[in-house]
């Protein structure tokens, strides 16, 4: 089993690599090319799913609600987001490459999805979550 530690430096190392990556692509000689150009590309184009669960990861690890919808029931949401994607990238690939989502269209998907991680998919009612660091 993969210890707490173990598994932030991973977290901790993959956010520094993927800044440094980005910093790195902003002063190449390609215009255009950083992840988050990229990312709001997709997002504005074909894949706009990645709004939604962009919103969704956002109120599942930032918000939560106390009591979620499904209680304690922790697979119920995981199963009913994966099926709202499934559903989001199949609506998308009915949709043309140079077709442009707009921003508020793009602004209801990520509330959306804010509210479905915090009202859904909630870790804000585990009674337990704490940090080794910041403990007395």
């Amino acid at each position: 089993m993969i210890e707490i530690e173990t598994v932030e430096h991973i977290v901790i190392a993959v956010i520094i690599f993927l800044i440094l990556f980005n910093i790195y692509l902003n002063y190449n000689k390609i215009e255009n090319d950083t992840i988050n150009e990229i990312l709001k590309n997709w997002a504005y184009s074909k894949y706009f799913f990645i709004t939604f669960i962009w919103g969704v990861f956002g109120g599942h690890f930032f918000l939560g609600s106390p009591r979620p919808v499904f209680g304690s029931n922790w697979w119920m949401p995981v199963v009913l987001v994966i099926i709202l994607v499934i559903l989001l990238i199949f609506i998308g690939n009915k949709l043309e490459r140079s077709d442009v989502l707009k921003r508020r269209y793009q602004l209801l998907l990520l509330i959306s999805g804010v509210l479905y991680g915090h009202f859904f998919w909630s870790q804000r009612h585990i009674p337990d979550i704490s940090f080794p660091w910041m403990q007395p």
